[in-house]
């Protein structure tokens, strides 16, 4: 089993992350039909009970991200799983070990300005990726500690797994 803890350098992991995995093919326009009306079905879930139904993926709570369409423009809500570390709301764009990474990930790094909503409440953040070094490491572990399968979606995929830090716009930088 590879280590999935040691990173490659800054430089590989964004070369890493902007290149598609040799053989790696866009879904089926049938498959992209079924998984929209899932995620729209369980974001309308989310909503209707403030988070109480969907709010979790296991052991990690789930939040709605909201991101502006980097082709289209229009504003699109994924559920995804996350850790709270200090102020900021850590998320991994795994999309189940694919080869490919989730459409959310290539809007927010188009435009990182994004919503989350975690029950009833709202948050503006603001989106960073996480390339290496040792608070990737952290995070890293913390989020497969919570949730282990993350390991299966790594060993499954060529690519790194990014993670996001969405760090919401009225935080104070010195409380970090």
């Amino acid at each position: 089993m590879p280590d999935t803890t040691a990173r490659p350098a800054a430089a590989a992991a964004d070369q890493r992350a902007r290149t598609p995995v040799a053989g790696a093919k866009r879904p089926s326009r049938a498959v992209i039909r079924i998984n929209r009306a899932i995620v729209a079905t369980n974001v309308w879930i989310y909503r209707r009970s403030s988070g109480k139904v969907l709010g979790k993926f296991g052991r990690l709570d789930a939040l709605l991200l909201t991101t502006q369409g980097r082709k289209s423009g229009k504003r699109r809500t994924n559920p995804v799983g996350y850790l709270y570390d200090n102020g900021r709301f850590i998320v991994l764009a795994a999309y189940g070990g694919n080869a490919v990474h989730p459409g959310w990930y290539h809007n927010l790094r188009t435009n990182p300005t994004v919503t989350v909503e975690i029950g009833a409440e709202t948050i503006r953040c603001t989106a960073a990726l996480q390339k290496s070094g040792a608070e990737r490491d952290r995070l890293w572990k913390a989020l497969t500690d919570v949730f282990p399968t993350f390991l299966k979606f790594q060993d499954k995929t060529e690519r790194l797994l990014p993670i996001v830090v969405l760090t919401p716009d009225d935080l104070d930088p010195q409380e970090l």
